[in-house]
């Protein structure tokens, strides 16, 4: 779903990819809305034990977490030769506007990865490495709908580039 969209993958191609039968897919999940609205917790889930991995390591600076995930991610888009991207993020373009639970769930997970940046850029001000009057809410906000739209870019380009010219303005012109 990550390659072909939401609406261009049909239930049988999930079903012969993971090997399962169809009716255990009908078991399990009332229509294909309900298997996305599924598929969006379980991969928010995994998205958020990623940024509490990198955001929550405290032997590193905030700052230093921060830059530490997205270099993270950036490795993982790298690995996968740019083709994919973020669920969230494809879904979010797809069908955010299409569908009011779709819309909804995805602006609830939207908005804990916001919250989960914004702590970490919380505890950067604490110490005083988070320069300027920033609130941190809204800089969480911008940081992470800047990088979705470097991450839309680097499927475009098919190359790291967006994504290093994020990080370069981020951590070398904005948070310095």
């Amino acid at each position: 779903m990550t390659c072909k969209g939401f609406n261009n993958t049909g239930i049988q191609e999930v079903l012969d990819a993971v090997g399962v039968p169809k009716g255990s897919f009908y078991h399990f999940f009332k229509s294909k809305q309900d298997f996305g609205l599924q598929m969006i917790d379980h991969y928010a889930a995994q998205s958020r034990e990623q940024l509490n991995t990198y955001l929550g390591d405290d032997q590193y600076p905030p700052l230093e977490r921060l830059q530490r995930f997205f270099q993270s991610v950036q490795t993982k888009m790298e690995e996968a030769d740019y083709t994919g991207g973020c669920l969230m993020g494809n879904m979010s373009q797809e069908m955010g506007d299409l569908c009011a639970a779709f819309e909804k769930k995805l602006a609830r997970k939207w908005q804990a990865s916001v919250a989960a940046i914004a702590d970490c850029l919380t505890a950067a001000r604490t110490e005083g490495s988070l320069k300027g009057d920033f609130d941190p809410d809204e800089l969480a906000d911008f940081l992470l709908n800047s990088w979705q739209g470097a991450m839309t870019r680097m499927k475009v380009t098919r190359s790291s580039e967006p994504l290093e010219t994020f990080q370069k303005i981020v951590f070398t012109q904005l948070l310095k």
